[in-house]
């Protein structure tokens, strides 16, 4: 059962990255904050115990890189995503909607991948929908417009985007590391250059001068900067752990062990943030983690 540990690991330092990226959030802009943290997570990346060629990188075949590439700029752009949704909302109302990620891996999953699920698995995905329903539920942010018409907060679109990116980032860990048998380490290595340079090009080409984006990213690097490592360090440390559990398991039921970070953060930063209506987001987020387990029931 080592897979469990590994998520579970994975969903406790998700958790905590989580809450510190929502105390940085509120005094920087989210591209920038993504640049900061991709910066910083590819200088570290360096730092993992890789084994390489004798070229700088080791080599992998085409196929390897093209997943590895397309992977990379799904998840960086759910990631800014997520941000820009941190940046408007509560921590305790944003997060929570990520635990329909393992529904839609699962049939994500199933659908390209062949992986099969038994009908307790499919009872523990449906619970995941009504625990994120009870986590959500509050009154719709509507607001009227000069033609009558209503529009939907922006928030709901940024996670709603994020959820089907991040499924398909998910089902692309499971073709690198269950069918490339590509290593974790080297994956996260090109991740990161490849959000870097993203979130790079997006802050140069954002329609400002050049030298305001880099001033400003300049001067919040230097007031955020340890907590800017310490999430740097969180995040590696549970994607890390993330992939090696794909190793040893489907990824729907990795990423349902892993969203219980959702009771960790909903909890935790709830209480740091005075989010609101919090009791009834912690129950939800029960109901999630107590749908982990009915997933898991017949994982021997």
């Amino acid at each position: 059962m080592l897979w469990i540990i590994l998520a579970t690991i994975s969903a406790i330092l998700s958790a905590a990255a989580a809450i510190t990226q929502k105390k940085v959030l509120m005094r920087a802009h989210a591209l920038e904050f993504s640049f900061l943290v991709s910066f910083v997570l590819m200088i570290l990346s360096f730092a993992l115990p890789v084994t390489f060629d004798a070229a700088p990188f080791p080599h992998l075949p085409m196929m390897t890189l093209l997943l590895i590439l397309g992977k990379s700029v799904i998840g960086g752009v759910a990631f800014l995503l997520v941000m820009m949704a941190l940046e408007r909302d509560q921590i305790s109302s944003v997060l929570p909607l990520l635990g329909l990620t393992p529904a839609i891996t699962a049939l994500l999953a199933w659908g390209v991948l062949g992986e099969t699920l038994s009908d307790w698995e499919w009872l523990g995905i449906g619970l995941m929908v009504v625990g994120t329903y009870l986590l959500e539920r509050r009154p719709v942010k509507w607001r009227s417009l000069p033609s009558g018409e209503r529009h939907v907060s922006p928030v709901l679109y940024y996670i709603g985007s994020a959820l089907v990116l991040f499924a398909l980032s998910s089902v692309a860990d499971q073709m690198l590391i269950g069918g490339e048998k590509a290593d974790p380490r080297v994956v996260l290595l090109y991740q990161h250059i490849v959000y870097c340079v993203m979130f790079g090009t997006l802050l140069a080409i954002r329609k400002a001068p050049l030298a305001s984006p880099l001033a400003s990213v300049v001067q919040k690097g230097r007031e955020q900067w340890p907590f800017l490592l310490a999430i740097a360090v969180l995040t590696i440390g549970y994607r890390f752990t993330q992939l090696e559990a794909v190793k040893y398991a489907p990824v729907a039921l990795v990423l349902a062990v892993k969203r219980t970070s959702i009771l960790y953060a909903t909890l935790g930063g709830g209480k740091l943030f005075s989010d609101k209506h919090l009791g009834m987001k912690i129950a939800g987020a029960l109901l999630i983690v107590a749908s982990g387990f009915i997933i898991l029931r017949n994982v021997s």
